[in-house]
């Protein structure tokens, strides 16, 4: 699935989803800052922004630092991830933007972690996560 298909997925089966806009100038910051962005992730924050799924259920940031969630001493150790989503149970879904915009999450103990050989994308998290059948 692309990622207005899975955005359109969502919001037929979380009706709560709601999204603000993005200002294209911020996209086009972060992407100058981090070269490579992956077009689903510009595709996602220029066509719907970012939001919440569902009534609190998962939230897509609008790339966060690690300063803005973690302690000073966290988010040192996290230079160049930047946050895309958060669970509210502890884990953050990240890309290491200065490595490549390698994707994988932040778990409790504060480490980046990659998701490599798990999900190929934000799209393929977020397909599997709210939109895949349960009995799949």
């Amino acid at each position: 699935m692309n990622i207005d298909d899975v955005v359109a997925q969502i919001q037929v089966r979380e009706p709560a989803t709601s999204f603000m806009p993005v200002q294209p100038e911020w996209v086009d910051s972060v992407a100058k800052r981090f070269p490579g962005m992956p077009d689903d992730l510009r595709h996602l924050y220029t066509t719907y922004g970012y939001g919440s799924i569902g009534e609190s259920r998962y939230m897509i940031h609008c790339l966060l630092a690690p300063d803005e969630i973690y302690d000073p001493e966290t988010a040192r150790d996290l230079d160049g991830v930047l946050i895309v989503g958060d669970d509210f149970a502890g884990h953050c879904e990240a890309f290491h933007a200065a490595n490549g915009w390698l994707f994988g999450s932040i778990g409790s103990n504060g480490n980046f972690e990659s998701y490599d050989g798990i999900y190929s994308s934000f799209t393929d998290f977020l397909e599997q996560w709210f939109v895949a059948d349960e009995d799949t």
